[in-house]
């Protein structure tokens, strides 16, 4: 099997897994619910899967009115393959928490490849970047400098700290 084939047969997993994650990342926050959590947070999420590995550092501004601001890399690698895609990544949207879950709904979502546009070329990745998304997010915990999410859909948490 070409590294080509593998690419392509696999394309449509690793963007949803990538848009999964950004979602996580793009905008959680806790409203007026929770005060401690407005400020300013550098987050770290993960996702590593047979064929493929997303990671996303962020660093998300929350407000009290409950909207928020993101900006981070979003890097998506095939293990074992030279290929790495990186994404500058900006949004805003806004947020409200209802008990320990997190509603999410983002405004602008965008998406600038940062390196090996060769790749983007080839696999066509542009037509599955959203220009918005929402999700729910379980508050794990949140103390004055850590924050920890979680989605149904990620096996490992969402690791932030306060800046």
């Amino acid at each position: 099997m070409f590294i080509g084939d593998v690419v392509v047969e696999n394309t449509m997993k690793i963007v949803s897994y990538l848009f999964c994650l950004m979602l996580l990342l793009s905008g959680f926050s806790v409203a007026a619910a929770s005060p401690s959590l407005v400020g300013d947070w550098d987050c770290t999420a993960s996702l590593q899967k047979p064929l493929f590995r997303l990671t996303l550092k962020s660093h998300d501004q929350y407000t009290a009115l409950g909207d928020y601001h993101t900006q981070g890399v979003l890097t998506a690698s095939l293990n074992g393959q030279p290929v790495e895609v990186k994404y500058a990544i900006t949004g805003d949207g806004q947020w409200q928490v209802s008990q320990k879950t997190l509603k999410l709904k983002s405004r602008q979502l965008k998406f600038d490849n940062i390196s090996n546009p060769e790749w983007e070329a080839f696999l066509n990745l542009r037509q599955y970047i959203p220009k918005q998304a929402s999700g729910s997010f379980d508050i794990r915990s949140l103390t004055q400098q850590h924050l920890v999410l979680n989605n149904h859909r990620l096996t490992q948490n969402i690791q932030c700290e306060r800046r």
